[in-house]
């Protein structure tokens, strides 16, 4: 556990520090103990390769505008000394977090890698075969393309943590074996649910297999017992394996979100009555239901309703519950109150729900015609979901004489484009972390040259000194008074015109597999399948 944050003079310099002490029982795969020499190095690597420039969780987990260093007390004590004092975003959720790594595998390679002339690329093409690791699990083989096998870490420190949870939120973690414990709350009354740490298999094996036709054929036939998919089964197979022995079947709600972004710093994607107009004539409910037949439901905020705590219910959703003809009508108004016009103007009859006129060469408010732009969408095969949404989307800006080309275009190819800020619109989704700090990282226009994650590049200043007092906050109250806030103004500027998601659906051997709970936000796949908590039956 952490100490409080103080405030020290150090060299003249004011530091809020914090001592966290580490657990003695934990051990690399190689047998070493972890120390702070490691938990240090985990933190001081980083910082000297700079995590904006690592990418990816870095920057959240190790932020270099206030962390200045971590020093070693003792062999199992280090000291955090930051800046300014840290939010819940920037500490609990965001430092502690993070990944400690062993300095004597890792040190050498990250000292070679800061004499090179790119310190990331030469770190990232470090093939990290044979790595000491703390987990439940190590390589035993890997046929890349086809297979990995694991066997357990016989050095796992974790194992026989026994996680005690109570009806009245109480928490107890123990290891009687090593006589560690930790408590949270007054620990009484009923145990709602009790989970030992593992694992209990003497072996795990991945396959890699084509499609989910193949996935879900091996599950029947007991070629596999889980099928770990960040997406989820399509909801065709949950039908079909319902009816086969053997097989649970799980459903948990989603922490993420599909959503369609325009390329800001491109004319006219920028004006934000434009961006209102194309939510307004998205028709989710229509698409969800109809068209997709429940697989899907609609979204409009950027933190998801699973997410109860941080989700705010009563953000602006255009469009919703408008007819066909009120949401054209409403998408001209917008459009007109931004200095758009046509050379043909949409028109519609209100009363009977009709289309009378479908709009034709939409003037720009610069008086230039708007050209027709890229609108990338997933591939029926990578995602049908998004390929449906996208194609109807595309019709809706046509009808209206938004001129637009939907391009079914690789997963990859979107990623890489919209990193280097070379398209038009797209359409995406994000699994998400469950504190909410995603809207700093995604909007902030501190991300939003390329490769960093404000792909839409928005800038909206009031919104930046919201997301950065967001990130500081330490009282929890106040941030989700915040949070909601931060939602309020991303629904009404629509950085992202957040679209829908599905309910997470999993299925497994139920006459092999038994599993302590099944029960979770983003589903048993989002914890890599739970592998050091399932038991094998028989």
């Amino acid at each position: 556990m952490p100490t409080p944050f103080k405030e020290e003079k150090i060299d003249g310099k004011t530091f809020y520090t914090s001592t966290v002490r580490i657990r003695r029982d934990l051990k690399w795969s190689d047998g070493k103990p972890i120390t702070a020499d490691d938990v240090a190095f985990s933190y001081m690597a980083p910082l000297a390769l700079d995590p904006n420039k690592l990418g990816g969780n870095w920057p959240g987990n190790i932020d270099p505008d206030i962390l200045n260093r971590v020093e070693k007390i003792d062999d199992y004590s280090v000291k955090f000394l930051l800046t300014e004092l840290p939010g819940l975003a920037q500490w609990q959720y965001g430092m502690l977090q993070a990944f400690i790594l062993p300095k004597a595998y890792w040190g050498p390679i990250v000292d070679k890698a800061l004499k090179a002339a790119d310190p990331v690329k030469e770190l990232l093409a470090h093939d990290p075969a044979g790595e000491p690791v703390a987990g439940p699990w190590v390589v035993e083989r890997w046929e890349k393309g086809a297979f990995v096998t694991h066997l357990p870490n016989k050095h796992y420190g974790l194992k026989g943590d026994t996680s005690t949870f109570y009806a009245n939120g109480a928490f107890v973690l123990e290891n009687k074996k090593t006589g560690i414990k930790w408590t949270t709350g007054d620990a009484k009354g009923d145990i709602k649910l009790q989970v030992v740490e593992g694992p209990y298999v003497d072996q795990l094996r991945f396959r890699i297999l084509q499609n989910q036709n193949a996935a879900v054929l091996s599950l029947m036939k007991g070629e596999v017992d889980f099928v770990l998919n960040s997406l989820g089964l399509q909801r065709g197979f949950q039908e079909q394996l319902k009816k086969t022995p053997n097989i649970a079947t799980v459903e948990n709600s989603v922490n993420g979100f599909r959503y369609m972004g325009f390329n800001l710093a491109r004319y006219p994607f920028g004006i934000k009555e434009f961006r209102q107009a194309v939510a307004t004539l998205i028709d989710r409910e229509y698409i969800t239901q109809r068209v997709l037949q429940g697989v899907a439901f609609a979204q409009y905020s950027v933190v998801p309703p699973g997410n109860a705590y941080w989700f705010n219910s009563d953000v602006k959703m255009w469009g919703k519950d408008m007819t066909r003809s009120q949401r054209i009508a409403e998408a001209v108004k917008l459009l007109k109150s931004a200095g758009f016009s046509w050379e043909i103007e949409p028109q519609v009859d209100l009363e009977k729900d009709k289309v009378l006129k479908r709009g034709k060469g939409l003037i720009m408010p610069d008086g230039k015609k708007m050209p027709s732009f890229e609108f990338m969408v997933m591939t029926a095969g990578y995602d049908p979901l998004r390929y449906t949404f996208g194609l109807n989307i595309g019709t809706w800006m046509q009808e209206i004489g938004i001129p637009c080309e939907v391009v079914p275009t690789d997963f990859n190819v979107v990623l890489t484009r919209t990193d280097e800020r070379d398209y038009d619109a797209f359409l995406l989704g994000w699994s998400l972390g469950l504190y909410p700090d995603h809207m700093h990282w995604f909007f902030h226009s501190s991300q939003a040259p390329a490769g960093g994650f404000n792909a839409t590049q928005y800038v909206n200043p009031e919104f930046d000194k919201l997301s950065e007092s967001f990130l500081a906050e330490p009282d929890l109250i106040k941030a989700r008074e915040k949070a909601f806030r931060m939602q309020e103004m991303l629904a009404e500027d629509l950085p992202y015109i957040v679209l829908f998601d599905t309910p997470l659906i999993e299925a497994y051997r139920s006459d092999r597999l038994e599993y302590p709970f099944t029960k979770v936000l983003s589903g048993i796949q989002y914890f890599g399948g739970m592998t050091s908590t399932v038991n094998l039956k028989n």
